[in-house]
């Protein structure tokens, strides 16, 4: 069953309207998602554009291989992974953190 059950209808003017899609446009969310999210006091941000999302990429394929090399190093006893697990961890943190910045909406905190 659907969790939300009630609509509800809002008029605007041409000019409201346009700022409304606009706004949401930068969001990235659709406008229900977009009112509830203010309606539950969180900060929007704008969605960051491609070329954000293509480094979050590499950065992750990045981590990924630099685990891979750091395991396989082990396995057959080529070189200590001390050097190569924490810089694997410092990429995967980075990502996290350019996630929590740029994309990830949070409460506004009462003062």
């Amino acid at each position: 069953m659907r969790n939300r059950n009630i609509k509800i209808n809002v008029f605007l003017n041409e000019d409201e309207n346009k700022i409304l899609n606009a706004k949401v446009k930068k969001s990235g969310l659709n406008k229900s998602e977009f009112f509830r999210k203010i309606i539950l006091d969180y900060q929007l941000k704008e969605k960051p554009d491609e070329k954000f999302y293509e480094v979050l990429s590499q950065l992750r394929g990045m981590a990924t291989n630099l685990n891979q090399i750091a395991r396989a190093c082990n396995r057959y006893g080529y070189v200590n992974n001390d050097k190569y697990i924490p810089l694997a961890h410092k990429i995967e943190d980075l990502v996290l953190s350019l996630q929590e910045v740029y994309v990830v909406s949070k409460k506004k905190v009462d003062v």
